[in-house]
């Protein structure tokens, strides 16, 4: 019971929201016009709305290359060359054992397609959560964009 207990206090010290920069008003009102990309370019919409994991952090990743950080209720939106896309995601470890960041998704995108991808906890061992990301459809993706705030994708500056 003990156990329990001290699992129980564990788990509500760890509780809460992260936080990650985010983008300013004027940067999350422009994305959520949903412009089209640029002639020969591409559109992601990484997105999380999910209760669970909220105090964790998604370091997201394209081919390799940071886009961003994610918290709950935060978006980016990556504008990219067509082709694939290789979209890894990972999530600061607090257990002994760690885990390499987790392929989420690959995307294969057209020249003028915008994608949404909702990414969101899978649980791993005890302190140690993974992310997972899916493609949703426009209209939900659009929905959760809309409801969140733009976090700063990599390289940002306010």
């Amino acid at each position: 019971m003990r156990v329990l207990g001290s699992l129980m206090a564990a788990s509500i010290l760890l509780a809460g929201c992260a936080t990650v920069p985010m983008a300013g008003a004027g940067a999350d009102a422009e994305g959520k016009r949903f412009d089209p990309p640029a002639p020969g370019r591409s559109v992601l919409y990484l997105y999380r709305s999910s209760i669970l994991g909220t105090e964790a952090i998604f370091n997201v990743a394209d081919n390799q290359q940071p886009i961003g950080a994610l918290a709950d209720k935060t978006w980016i939106r990556v504008d990219v060359s067509p082709g694939q896309h290789v979209i890894t995601c990972a999530v600061p470890s607090y257990a002994p054992l760690t885990q390499n960041p987790a392929q989420a998704a690959t995307v294969n995108l057209a020249p003028g397609e915008t994608r949404f991808l909702e990414v969101d906890v899978w649980p791993g061992l005890p302190l140690n959560p993974r992310c997972t990301a899916t493609e949703v459809g426009a209209d939900k993706g659009r929905a959760a964009v809309a409801a969140s705030n733009r976090a700063m994708g990599a390289g940002w500056s306010n």
